[in-house]
């Protein structure tokens, strides 16, 4: 009797729990869904949940579902991650350490899949011939934008912005101090530029300085060190990008095969109705 009570209690619970997917016997229920997304969408994806449309829940259990088969293979195939991986990966990669559990979950599983390929894929080479091919026959995605290099100087009030900028403009040697800091000079595309600094460097010719910007309760002043035009990058440049795009697009053909092939071990359902 108490046997078939715990039976009719478990239907009762399925009913009331709406299942989205099962994998095998494993359900994965609506709950547990929209819990798991509306984390993924904020801490990840990082956009407010109301832009999120029903078509992205979908979309997202789909992925859901993938990772839990991935993460059985992986078990299955003796592949695990230990603690002090996953913690140096995301400190590497991630930065911060306070993750929900559903990021958690994604991370270990990306990190699962590229051991999985390591395991599967071998030693990959990609030829010179490949790469020279590559290139030629995709060169608009090596042109470079115009470029300034920017000069940028930190002033914590807006007194000392001012002479900071009127030295500057004059030709004035600045120096580091308290309340100025001078930061290394980087290299900016020109059209990703702020509107306010594009507009008062241009035409970005050399010693271009801006008036002082707030910027968070301090003042930003940039200085244009140099300005290169754009162009094609040169192939002997473009070898190491393009060898390592052909080999990523190589590693995820096989794991997409190996996905595949791993897939008809499992008999899996979704319901999207029931979302």
């Amino acid at each position: 009797m108490k046997v078939f009570l715990l039976m009719v209690l478990l239907l009762i619970d399925l009913a009331s729990a709406k299942v989205v997917a099962r994998i095998d016997k494993e359900v994965i229920t609506s709950e547990e869904v929209k819990q798991a997304f509306e984390a993924y969408w904020i801490e990840i994806l990082h956009l407010p949940i109301a832009r999120a449309a029903h078509r992205d829940l979908q979309e997202f259990l789909v992925e859901y579902v993938r990772s839990k088969i991935i993460n059985m293979e992986a078990k299955n195939m003796g592949i695990y991650i230990s603690d002090r991986e996953f913690w140096e990966y995301v400190e590497r990669n991630i930065g911060s350490k306070r993750l929900s559990p559903i990021a958690k979950h994604f991370i270990y599983t990306e990190m699962l899949s590229q051991k999985i390929i390591d395991k599967i894929s071998g030693a990959m080479d990609i030829k010179e011939g490949q790469i020279t091919a590559y290139y030629y026959l995709n060169l608009r995605d090596f042109k470079l934008p115009a470029q300034v290099l920017l000069e940028r100087y930190s002033v914590e009030d807006i007194n000392k912005a001012n002479e900071v900028y009127y030295n500057l403009l004059n030709g004035r040697p600045v120096r580091e101090e308290k309340g100025i800091k001078i930061g290394q000079p980087m290299w900016y595309s020109i059209q990703t530029l702020p509107e306010v600094v594009r507009r008062q460097l241009y035409p970005y010719d050399k010693n271009k300085t801006t008036k002082p910007i707030e910027v968070g309760g301090a003042y930003v002043i940039f200085r244009v060190a140099d300005k290169r035009g754009g162009g094609i990058m040169p192939l002997e440049e473009a070898k190491p990008i393009v060898r390592e795009k052909l080999l990523r697009e190589k590693r995820q053909e096989v794991f997409q095969r190996w996905f595949q092939e791993a897939l008809k071990r499992y008999s899996v359902e979704f319901y999207f109705g029931q979302l």
